[in-house]
């Protein structure tokens, strides 16, 4: 399916305020004449499809009159109705506090078209980065995509978030009927455990790590939806989960027989609704999606959150055209056999010099294989070939240009093998791989498979089964079992999710394909259902939901036995860091110049620097500052979660 996409201006707020200084502010950023090769330099993002950019389109032809457009020789489409500005750079006068404080109150000037601050993603917002509109198009935008939200005067961060869910880059759409949606509450496990308790002590005001058997709260359909199988259809045939937007609206539907669960436990509409689900179905029939109150962010901005009255507000501000922004897929590597883990994993498995060895072996066979058997290279390029078809808009470096020509070659010719060229090219893709494993990234038989959340209980949920204000033990899945269908019945196997900071994120795990239920969903093979019932999964796999989070299987046996060796050693980090109850009242212009700077990679780097450090102690049997060690490496691994979601 084609998409739309255009280029827009992207330029520095510095380069912004320069220009204004210089040609004053009624004409603010100066660009180049048309004719000038150098205007085209300044559309150098790409404002990619998006239910956003559809709407701005309609708006944008209805309020000014003309095309949305203009396009190039090449058939590059450009547009001026958003304009990208960054927030990197400073000026001698104003640093990025304040350039951001006078450009997101006082908007600016450009080809005689004045641009106010508009929206921003979560992604932009870390960058520094912001959208700006023409002015003219502002208010018809923001009515539409408020959903009629009255603005908060707090909660600023969520709420700068949650509306620019329209903005995410799509691949396509589907239609869902609103009729046929039903909502349904949110169910969170209550249990205690023993962990390592992240807190932050008030009179210290420090963080302070220690163990502790704490009441942990899981919310165990976080993000996630049913999407009945008739309506994966066309190029989604055979796939198995997509990930939704909507105003106000991100969730993750997987596939499911919901029909057939229906008829088969003879449940009808009026039952649902006695249940407390809600659903503008008159019959039973017309259901075709379940979608839970946390994927619902409108409900997060309405008085009384999940009632009737709300969901219906938000039905009527919304159409039947959902985004989709990504779906599953198998693993790039060796049609989808094998998965790249990272060097975080690897630096949290406690490995000795000679499980390094046996770990890298599969990976030296590889090298050799490359180097000295010519039909394995010409098979390991018709893979590489296979994968590019997939990704022909995807800009190709010089060595994958070079792939395709040395394939078709060697089908031409055998003895071409013999030649330089073709040498040099051997050593090119061998010093390429052996970077990539001096960076960890070393091929192991799995997946990277999609999250969802005990998805039999929502099941079990619509038909009474599994009652929402019981405290239930899983009806599935045991704690310490999966269900992912790429590995065998009863395999062993190792998780990680990133971030992966330390080795109480590792989730040692059984695969269990038991269980009849199974027969309602088809989730494929990356897709693995998990328990978080009374299960602390969510705080081991470092802040997990399942609004299309991923993780890391693995069913090698050296890391299976190694992970496992270390199983209980380790608690998990878990977060005990209550929210201010006093909110400090910031701009919007401060709330994202503290959400762009970000510490992310600092947290992360130090992390590893201490697993270094504690292994080292382990394996030279100091058992000096262990406890302390792992403690602060705790500290950070909660401390990752707070700075992605701040």
């Amino acid at each position: 399916m084609e998409t739309n996409r255009y280029r827009i201006i992207s330029v520095d707020s510095s380069r912004i305020y320069k220009d204004e200084q210089e040609y004053g502010k009624e004409i603010g950023l100066k660009l180049p004449d048309k004719k000038d090769d150098k205007y085209y330099d300044y559309f150098n993002n790409v404002f990619e499809d998006s239910l956003e950019l559809r709407q701005l389109e309609k708006i944008y032809i209805k309020y000014r009159r003309k095309k949305f457009y203009f396009d190039d020789e090449y058939n590059n489409k450009y547009t001026t109705a958003i304009i990208n500005v960054k927030f990197e750079y400073i000026t001698k006068t104003k640093g990025l506090k304040e350039l951001r404080d006078y450009f997101y109150n006082n908007g600016f000037n450009c080809n005689g078209v004045h641009y106010v601050r508009y929206k921003r993603s979560s992604g932009s917002s870390r960058e520094g980065k912001c959208l700006f509109v023409d002015e003219k198009l502002y208010k018809p935008m923001t009515k539409w995509g408020e959903c009629g939200i009255k603005e908060p005067s707090d909660s600023f961060a969520s709420w700068e978030s949650y509306k620019a869910l329209s903005l995410s880059s799509i691949i396509g759409t589907i239609k869902i009927p609103l009729n046929g949606i039903l909502f349904i509450k949110d169910y969170k496990s209550i249990f205690n455990d023993d962990v390592i308790e992240v807190m932050f002590n008030k009179d210290s005001e420090k963080i302070e790590s220690r163990k502790n058997n704490i009441e942990i709260s899981n919310n165990i359909w976080d993000g996630e939806s049913l999407l009945d199988e008739s309506l994966f259809t066309g190029e989604y045939e055979n796939k198995h989960m997509l990930l939704l937007r909507n105003k106000f609206f991100k969730s993750c539907a997987f596939k499911t027989k919901l029909q057939k669960w229906f008829k088969d436990k003879k449940i009808d509409i009026e039952q649902l609704k006695k249940l407390g689900f809600v659903t503008s179905a008159s019959d039973i029939s017309q259901i075709v999606m379940v979608t839970t109150e946390s994927s619902m962010k409108f409900l997060k901005f309405m008085k009384n959150g999940f009632i009737y009255k709300n969901i219906e507000k938000w039905l009527n501000n919304v159409d039947e055209e959902f985004g989709i922004v990504k779906h599953d897929e198998p693993t790039k590597f060796f049609s989808g056999r094998m998965v790249q883990c990272s060097y975080q994993f690897i630096n949290t498995l406690g490995l000795s010099k000679e499980d390094v060895n046996q770990l890298l072996k599969p990976s030296n066979d590889f090298l050799d294989l490359i180097r000295k058997d010519y039909d394995f290279m010409l098979f390991y390029l018709s893979e590489q070939y296979k994968k590019r078809g997939k990704n022909k808009n995807d800009n190709s470096d010089d060595l994958n240009d070079r792939s395709e020509v040395i394939r078709k070659l060697l089908h031409i010719n055998y003895d071409f093998k013999d030649t330089m060229l073709y040498n040099n090219f051997v050593n090119d893709i061998v010093e390429v791989y052996k970077n990539e494993l001096k960076q960890g990234h070393i091929l192991l038989h799995g997946t990277n498979a999609t999250l969802f959340g005990n998805g039999p209980e929502m099941l079990y949920a619509l038909s009474g089964d599994f009652k929402l204000n019981e405290n239930n033990d899983s009806i599935s899945l045991k704690p310490g079992e999966i269900f992912c269908s790429f590995f065998k019945n009863g395999e062993e196997v190792v998780c990680q999710r990133s971030p992966h900071i330390t080795m109480g994120n590792l989730y040692c795990v059984k695969n269990n394909l038991n269980e009849c239920i199974w027969e309602y969903f088809d989730l494929g093979n990356n897709v693995v259902c998990v328990n978080a019932i009374k299960e602390n999964i969510q705080q081991r796999l470092n802040g997990c939901d399942y609004d299309s989070d991923t993780m890391l299987i693995t069913s090698d046996k050296l890391l299976v036995n190694v992970s496992n060796r270390y199983k209980d050693k380790f608690g998990v980090p878990t977060c005990a860091i209550e929210p201010m109850k006093k909110q400090i009242k910031f701009s919007i212009s401060e709330v994202d110049y503290k959400i762009s700077e970000n510490k992310i990679g600092e947290i992360v780097n130090t992390s590893q620097i201490l697993n270094s450090i504690l292994w080292d102690n382990i394996n030279n049997n100091s058992n000096k500052n262990i406890d302390d060690i792992y403690n602060n490496i705790c500290a950070l691994a909660v401390l990752s979660g707070i700075e992605i979601d701040k």
